[in-house]
């Protein structure tokens, strides 16, 4: 027999040394990356204990332990509970009292489980209810009524002041609903999404009918919970360009979600969602927040320059008789003047309850904001209206430059420069897309324009950039 001896190369050693290291470098980042995850988990799960109520992790051993030990042959039921705008109980009260608000209303809920039935809070003001085998389903849903009778009891908390409780509440079955626990929530969100949709404070069991009724937006309503947790929303910022003077007017303030999967989604993806699920108020009062803050930054770099810095308020905000409060809060904590932050309107002309959204915008102006509305969610009949309100502004989008729009709309946009002169509001055109509309925008008498002709929307540190090269000379010479 023939041995045949392969001489390796340093070279071929050195490589598969690296490949070696490498290979050893992957194994203890994964393991790195999944011990830290695990203690995120760990530090989550404590955030959210209440004494006496299970966590995530313990009702989810419960529940996958039950479908292994049993398979299909196991029949147990769960409730899912959604409070209903306990975002403003975290707003008007803080963190710490809402915390101690939440476990008051989880002693209200406990006193109508049956024994045997387990409790958990899935995060934040999500819970989960587990009816074992030895409840059939008639006795679920008697358990979710008794349950939402609990939730409206009033909840002392000082003095005379005391508050009510109310929930989306949704039923499943196991295995009708879902063969797994992943399956079973799927079907639960989406229940609780038509609720929430059709005002909360209600009890709906599953149906597969509710796919075709909401399925497409149920995801983005639980991630919108957990971006905001996770602070995944981030504002970008739209020059806005006097030509006359060829300096910086403004900014606008543009939501963006910065999705760990799908990258950055326009507010189209979910301001809506936020509107059903009154997380809208949490996105105006961390809007603010947050432009007072670059605000106040840029000013220190640029002290000689004015800027003001808009954001857009939806008419389900203006219904918010608390807005002008919460916003005023915000001023006295930073020590800002309102002057410099214009808040603009949509949807001018159709607003559901006029006089409340009327009295919160005189509020608003009182405490110093400017006032900026859609001039082409006016018309004739509005334009009365509008003056009424003591606004600022009018902005323009770019319809009534095009080519082929009609003739009525330019002598519509016309008929505003001239309510706006009359009545000294400034008027701003959008969406200036190439040097024609500039200039055209122009010969009507319009001096501050926006649009991707000047630049595309800036982050924070990319305005800081452009401020500082004063990049839309560029553009405007």
């Amino acid at each position: 027999m023939t041995f045949t001896i392969y001489q390796v190369s340093d070279q071929t050693t050195i490589v598969l040394s690296i490949v070696a290291i490498l290979i050893m470098m992957g194994a203890i980042y994964f393991l790195a990356r999944s011990y830290f995850l695990e203690r995120k988990r760990i530090a989550e799960e404590k955030a959210f204990m209440i004494e006496g109520v299970l966590t995530r992790s313990e009702i989810t051993s419960i529940i996958t332990s039950q479908i292994a030990r049993m398979g299909k042959d196991a029949q147990f039921s769960l409730i899912y509970l959604d409070l209903d705008k306990f975002s403003d109980f975290v707003n008007a009260f803080g963190t710490t009292e809402s915390e101690k608000i939440l476990e008051k209303i989880v002693k209200n809920i406990e006193m109508v489980l049956p024994k045997g039935v387990k409790l958990s809070r899935l995060q934040n003001d999500e819970f989960l209810i587990f009816l074992p085998t030895d409840f059939d389903r008639t006795e679920a849903v008697d358990l979710a009524n008794r349950i939402k009778q609990a939730l409206g009891r009033p909840i002392k908390l000082f003095g005379d002041t005391s508050i009510n409780a109310t929930a989306s509440i949704a039923l499943a079955f196991f295995p009708i609903h879902g063969n797994n626990l992943k399956d079973l929530m799927n079907s639960l969100k989406l229940a609780t999404y038509i609720i929430k949709k059709n005002g909360g404070n209600n009890i709906r069991v599953y149906s597969d009918e509710m796919s075709n009724e909401g399925g497409e937006h149920v995801e983005y309503y639980y991630q919108i919970k957990h971006a905001i947790q996770h602070k995944e929303f981030q504002l970008f910022y739209h020059p806005m360009i006097d030509v006359v003077s060829n300096s910086i007017y403004g900014v606008e303030a543009l939501i963006r979600w910065n999705h760990p999967e799908h990258g950055l989604l326009s507010p189209f993806k979910f301001l809506g969602i936020m509107e059903q699920s009154g997380d809208i108020n949490w996105i105006g009062l961390w809007g603010l927040e947050t432009i007072i803050k670059t605000f106040q930054e840029l000013k220190q770099e640029f002290p000689k320059k004015d800027i003001h810095f808009s954001i857009n308020l939806s008419p389900k905000q203006l219904m918010n008789e608390n807005l002008a409060g919460e916003f005023q809060k915000l001023l006295k904590k930073y020590r800002m003047s309102a002057e410099n932050i214009i808040l603009e309107i949509i949807e001018f002309a159709v607003f559901d309850k006029p006089i409340q959204i009327h009295k919160t915008i005189t509020d608003l102006k009182k405490l110093g904001f400017k006032i900026a509305i859609d001039g082409f969610g006016l018309d004739y009949s509005t334009l009365s209206q509008a003056e009424k309100l003591d606004i600022d502004i009018i902005k323009l989008d770019n319809e009534f430059l095009k080519e082929e729009e009609s003739y009525m709309k330019a002598k519509f946009a016309q008929l505003l420069v001239e309510f706006a002169q009359k009545n000294q509001y400034t008027i701003i055109c959008e969406a200036i897309e190439n040097q024609n509309m500039r200039d055209d925008a122009k010969k009507y008498g319009i001096q501050i324009m926006q649009g991707f002709y000047f630049t595309k929307p800036l982050s924070a540190e990319a305005l800081r950039g452009y401020i500082g090269t004063e990049s839309w000379k560029d553009v405007t010479v």
